[in-house]
This record gives C-alpha cells, structure tokens and sequence, in this order.
C-alpha cells in the first residue's frame, strides 16, 4: 500500500510539472507573440522631418516628384535636397549627415516602406491625381511626424482596398487592380 501512494504521489506531481512547463510555454509564447515584430522597422537614412519641411512650405510633390505622371510617388534624389541643403542651413546632426552625403556624392538610400504584393497594380497618379485621394489617406499625418514613418500606416490588405474602393464607389472588379 505505501508503494501505491508513493507511486500515486509521484504520478501526481509529474502531472503537477507537466502543466506548469505547459502553463510558462504558453506565457512564453504568447509574450514572444506580442513583442515580435510583425512587420520589420525600416530604418532610413536620414530622419528626414516631414513637420519642418511642411511647416517651411513644402508639399509632398516637392521631394515625391513622380506621383502625378507616375504609378510610383518616387523617393526624394540627392539633387533635390541638394536644392536647400548644399550648405548646413540648421543646426540638426540630420542636416549634417545629409550635407555630407551630398557633398561626398553618396546616394540616398531610401527604403521604401509601402509595398503592394507584385500583383497588385497600384498608381498614385490614379488614386492621388484622379481619384483626388489625400497623402494622409494613406500615408498618415506627415505634417506631424518629425521622423519618417517606420512602418506603413496601415496594413495594405485587400479588405482595406476594398472598402476605400467601395466608400469611393471605385471598381472592385478584379481586373482593376489585379495583374
């Protein structure tokens, strides 16, 4: 009889540990879940500040030159920050950095941060020149953001498509955006 209790005891506590070890793997992974970066941080060359530039008078046509002829809105080129930023106009280590790499010759390696999937057609010169859409539909508040964003402001998905379409009367026929 002791060896029953003994073994009954034993087989209590292996189900006792099984279900904590369960227990703090599940806690793990579910705090692992909520860190993890479900889409990576793009960190850009310069932390270029949208608000100055905008409270200064740009638009966003002045450094995203191809979105009224263009698929594409483009990423600023050296030549036109050269435009204002041959020479230090402020204090700020940012403008330093770009003053170098301006007077080095060094590209400006932007990363795009928007992204459709490849089959996907999307065209600012349909949706911003035509459809008379916002930047800041898409984009967010820029003329508040004193960094570039590090991530889309929202998620490019085809339900979100969709409704803008559908809130603008635009096609949902699948041909419209898909190639």
């Amino acid at each position: 009889m002791a060896d029953t209790v003994q073994q009954e005891s034993q087989e209590e506590n292996a189900g006792h540990r099984n279900r904590l070890l369960a227990g703090k793997a599940f806690v793990a992974a579910f705090l692992l879940a909520l860190i993890w970066p479900f889409t990576p941080s793009i960190e850009q060359p310069i932390q270029y500040n949208h608000q100055k530039h905008i409270a200064a008078g740009l638009e966003c046509s002045n450094c995203h030159t191809l979105y009224e002829n263009s698929a594409w809105a483009g990423l600023p080129t050296a030549d036109a920050c050269a435009a204002c930023h041959a020479e230090p106009v402020t204090d700020s280590s940012e403008e330093a950095k770009l003053v170098q790499m301006l007077s080095e010759g060094k590209p400006l390696e932007w990363k795009q941060v928007n992204r459709v999937p490849n089959h996907v057609y999307f065209s600012h010169k349909t949706h911003a020149v035509a459809g008379e859409i916002e930047c800041a539909t898409c984009h967010g508040k820029m003329d508040e953001r004193t960094a570039p964003p590090p991530a889309p402001f929202f998620e490019w998905s085809m339900d979100n498509c969709i409704n803008c379409h559908e809130d603008r009367n635009a096609s949902v026929d699948c041909n419209a955006c898909h190639r």
